[in-house]
């Protein structure tokens, strides 16, 4: 669910936001990504040797790393990821119903 829109052009069409809801944005989509951060290291803390990825089977074959890669890394990261995503989309989704709002 990524989006390959332009952030900066977004902004010069919408109108101020209230300070609360700047905030209250920057708080989500840093959290956010601080939880990617959070298991990215988590990942090289208990996943990896000097930078490389340290499979725990011995003599693996290639379905082996596969399964260990997807069941001790990917799996957690795309959720991660993914978290991380909606989050920002559903920022910008608020953003522009904001912005059609009739003015009160």
């Amino acid at each position: 669910m990524t989006t390959d829109h332009d952030t900066d052009t977004d902004k010069a069409h919408l109108p101020e936001l209230h300070p609360e809801t700047e905030e209250c944005y920057r708080y989500e989509i840093t959290g956010a990504m601080d939880s990617v951060v959070r298991y990215c290291q988590l990942v090289i803390n208990k996943h990896s040797h000097r930078g490389f990825w340290t499979p725990t089977c011995p003599n693996p074959d290639h379905y082996d790393l596969i399964h260990q890669a997807r069941t001790t890394i990917l799996n957690d990261l795309r959720m991660v990821l993914d978290c991380a995503e909606t989050i920002a989309y559903e920022i910008e989704r608020d953003r522009q119903r904001q912005h059609r709002k009739p003015s009160a």
